[in-house]
């Protein structure tokens, strides 16, 4: 299944605020005032969870290769929630200068998402869009997504980090850079640690957490070289921007933004309640290597409602 569980909403009569812990000053980035989005509904439900002083939502998964289902003819539904209509990435590398980076992760998904924004590939998302107050607004697809990158090494990443420490440090990320509520937090951990599923059940996830009532759209990303082919190593022949070893970072990468930028609060925004959201019902399945600029990177498709279909471009 692409989630654990769906859950029917029920009124969550209050929750404890939280602090964020401080956090290191290298990386240079300037705080980036908010952009404007529609106000994130209270959470409720079963699928909200208090843990460790950080509320965040249970994970939406994505599955390993072993696991995927084949494509079908039908449709995502919108749920009323927000969508983020100026796409923007902020990657936290998270001790990826302490436990290391063999494989060159960090310069290939830095370069991938500083390359995704304008590509055909991203133009899928433009056909989704959210509505608000009587306005609906539509995705776009602007150049230059990535607005910072963080070698976050003042806080230790554990052997399995737990749920609630990928969105604590997630947080720390909104502390470092600034809210930005377009903006989906990347938090890639390194080599030999990850939070324990990842290559035997899924490969990475996204999720949501909040400051202030405001949400917090996040990705946990593990190492994923360390998955081999359960996540996407040499499932081509790869272009020559990336290795085989590497194919699965901008898989995986590409698979999860695009799910936080049509649905950032699962399952608010676009989903189908069966087959889940815009990656998931076309995972693994026709990867090629798509352009993106003048690089190239190995892709999947996303599911495009203008057709019923999954499709590398729109």
């Amino acid at each position: 299944m692409h989630r654990p569980s769906r859950f029917t909403a029920a009124v969550l009569s209050a929750f404890a605020a939280f602090a964020v812990a401080g956090c290191a000053t290298n990386g240079g980035v300037t705080p980036v005032t908010p952009q404007q989005q529609p106000q994130a509904r209270v959470p409720s439900g079963p699928g909200w969870v208090e843990k460790d002083g950080v509320l965040y939502h249970v994970p939406h998964y994505m599955v390993t290769r072993n696991s995927a289902v084949k494509p079908l003819t039908i449709s995502l539904n919108y749920y009323g929630g927000p969508v983020q209509t100026t796409p923007a990435v902020y990657i936290i590398f998270w001790g990826y200068q302490t436990y290391g980076d063999r494989n060159g992760v960090q310069s290939l998904l830095t370069t991938y998402m500083s390359n995704m924004g304008g590509s055909g590939h991203n133009n899928i998302y433009t056909q989704y869009y959210q509505t608000s107050g009587g306005t609906t607004t539509y995705i776009t697809n602007p150049s230059n997504q990535v607005l910072g990158t963080w070698n976050d090494q003042t806080n230790k990443v554990p052997l399995h980090p737990t749920d609630s420490q990928v969105a604590a440090e997630a947080l720390r990320g909104v502390t470092h850079f600034g809210y930005n509520g377009n903006a989906s937090y990347i938090v890639a951990t390194p080599h030999g640690r990850s939070t324990s599923g990842f290559r035997t059940q899924w490969c990475a996830y996204h999720s949501n957490t909040f400051t202030n009532g405001k949400l917090v759209s996040y990705t946990n990303l593990p190492y994923i070289p360390d998955a081999g082919a359960s996540c996407g190593s040499n499932i081509i022949s790869p272009p020559g921007d990336e290795s085989g070893a590497d194919e699965g970072v901008t898989i995986v990468g590409g698979h999860e933004q695009g799910e936080s930028v049509t649905d950032p609060q699962p399952n608010t925004g676009w989903d189908n309640t069966s087959y889940g959201e815009i990656g998931d019902i076309c995972a693994w399945t026709n990867i090629q290597n798509d352009p993106f600029g003048s690089y190239s990177y190995t892709s999947q498709p996303m599911f495009s409602n203008a057709t019923h279909s999954c499709v590398h471009s729109y």
